[in-house]
C-alpha cells in the first residue's frame, strides 16, 4: 500500500495541476477569441502565432502543388480532410491555410479533388493557435508525392517543409478557395479541464482517505491478534 501510494499520488496530482494549466490556457484562448473575432482583418504581423485568434488580410495566390489531406475529420457524421494549401502571399511570406473540410472517397486509395485556383486572390484567415498535437499509435508516416495525407497537423514540420510560416490559418466562410469552413469555435472550454482536474484531485483524496483506513484496520487487526495472544497466555492454569 505504501508503494502505491508513493507511485500513484504523485501521478494523480500531476495531472490535476496539468488540468489546471491546460485551464488557465484555454481561458485566455477565450478571451483573445471574443476581443479580436469582431475586429477588422489587417496585415499579417511579425509573429502571427502569438497573435492568435486575429483576422488576417492576405494578398497573393495558392500554390496547387503544395496540399496536404489532414485525415479522420468528421462533418455531421461524414468522415474527410481538412485540406492545408500553401499559399504564396505578395511580400514574399508563404501560409499554411486551412480551407476546410471535404469529404473522402468511399475508397481509402482514392483521394478527393483538392484543385483550386491559382489566380491571384484576397483572402481573410483566422490565426489559429497550435493547441497540442493529438496522439497516435504509431508514428505519422507522411508519403513521398503530394498531396500528402497526414494524421495530425505539425505545423512545427509541415511550416518549413513548405517553406511557410509555422502557424495555421483558417479559411473563414465565402473566401476564395473554401471548402467546408473548419471550425473557428475552441473545441473544450475551460470548465471541462478545471472539472477534470476535480476528478484528478477527488481520486488523489480517495486514494490517501483509503490508505489511511487501511493503517487503521491493519492496526486494529494487530490489536486483536495480540489481545488474543494474550488472553490466551493468561487463562493457562497450572
Amino acid at each position: 500500500m505504501v508503494l502505491l501510494v508513493v507511485l500513484v499520488l504523485p501521478i494523480l496530482l500531476w495531472l490535476g495541476n496539468w488540468q489546471l494549466d491546460r485551464a488557465d490556457e484555454k481561458r485566455r484562448y477565450e478571451t483573445s477569441y471574443l476581443e479580436r473575432q469582431g475586429m477588422l482583418p489587417v496585415l499579417p504581423p511579425a509573429d502571427p502565432a502569438a497573435t492568435a485568434f486575429s483576422r488576417l488580410r492576405l494578398s497573393g495566390r495558392y500554390d496547387s502543388s503544395r496540399q496536404v489531406l489532414l485525415d479522420n475529420q468528421v462533418s455531421a457524421g461524414r468522415v474527410g480532410y481538412w485540406v492545408i494549401t500553401r499559399f504564396q502571399a505578395q511580400d514574399g511570406r508563404s501560409w499554411l491555410v486551412n480551407r476546410g473540410w471535404l469529404a473522402a472517397p468511399e475508397r481509402r486509395d482514392e483521394l478527393p479533388d483538392i484543385q483550386v485556383s491559382e489566380q491571384p486572390c484576397e483572402l481573410v484567415v483566422v490565426v489559429w493557435p497550435d493547441t497540442g498535437l493529438v496522439p497516435l499509435l504509431e508514428e505519422d508516416r507522411w508519403e513521398q508525392e503530394w498531396p500528402k495525407r497526414i494524421q495530425r497537423l505539425d505545423v512545427n514540420t509541415l511550416g518549413p517543409l513548405l517553406n511557410s510560416e509555422a502557424v495555421e490559418l483558417r479559411l473563414e466562410a465565402g473566401q476564395p478557395g473554401v471548402l467546408e469552413a473548419a471550425p473557428l469555435l475552441i473545441p473544450v472550454s475551460h470548465e471541462k479541464h478545471t472539472g477534470y482536474a476535480v476528478q484528478w484531485f477527488l481520486l488523489a483524496g480517495v486514494l490517501v482517505v483509503g490508505f489511511v483506513l487501511y493503517g487503521f484496520t491493519m492496526t486494529a487487526r494487530r490489536e486483536r491478534a495480540t489481545g488474543s495472544g494474550d488472553g490466551r497466555g493468561n487463562g493457562r492454569t497450572d
